[in-house]
């Protein structure tokens, strides 16, 4: 049985007559865990902006192979400027990824904030927030939107342990229910919770 969710072929991106990368080919399989590794400059934010329709490749294609057709539709993307709106607070930034038909809104974002035991803060205007605290309030959509898949950039920077602690069960948790996790690192990474397979782009 083919697990595969998104296949990515033969992506290729140039700007200004500069090769980016050439020939990237990999697959997003259910319940695993793929991890986009290179140093800075090597293209990792750009591929995945390609993967989630942002920026069209200059050569290539990628292919919903998953059977789901609104695949697409069932991800939800964190970049490294972490998607928050300054001036709302914790929970209305929540709220906003929300769609304004969910009647168990305040119930899936009291949660979202227990896990990540930001509650005592829901209150509190985003930009008043540190770097790390940010950082968390853009990982609990992960746990407010229903997804397939979670693409996230570099989602460890910012961390502290205790906070890498949780978004380790979070994953977990996801992959056990079927869904994928799409990551970028600057190197090689492994976890004692689920296994995370490897791939290099090179600058």
């Amino acid at each position: 049985m083919d697990n595969t969710l998104i296949k990515i072929q033969d992506i290729s991106l140039s700007r200004n007559d500069n090769n980016i990368f050439e020939n990237i080919s990999f697959k997003i399989e259910r319940s695993k865990v793929l991890n986009l590794y290179g140093l800075n400059g090597s293209g990792k934010t750009s591929l995945l902006s390609i993967i989630i329709g942002i920026t069209e490749p200059t050569s290539g294609y990628i292919k919903n192979i998953s059977g789901v057709e609104d695949i697409f539709h069932k991800i939800v993307y964190i970049g490294h400027k972490y998607g928050i709106k300054g001036n709302l607070t914790v929970e209305e930034n929540l709220s906003y990824s929300l769609s304004d038909n969910n009647h168990n809104k305040d119930k899936i974002i009291s949660n979202a904030l227990d896990v990540y035991k930001m509650n005592n803060l829901k209150h509190r205007l985003a930009k008043d927030l540190s770097h790390g605290q940010q950082k968390k309030v853009s990982l609990m959509k992960t746990l407010i939107i229903d997804s397939l898949l979670w693409i996230i950039d570099e989602p460890y920077s910012a961390l502290d342990n205790e906070s890498i602690i949780i978004f380790n069960t979070t994953v977990n948790k996801f992959l056990d229910n079927g869904g994928s996790l799409l990551m970028t690192n600057h190197s090689k990474m492994k976890n004692s919770l689920f296994t995370i397979n490897n791939y290099r782009i090179d600058a």
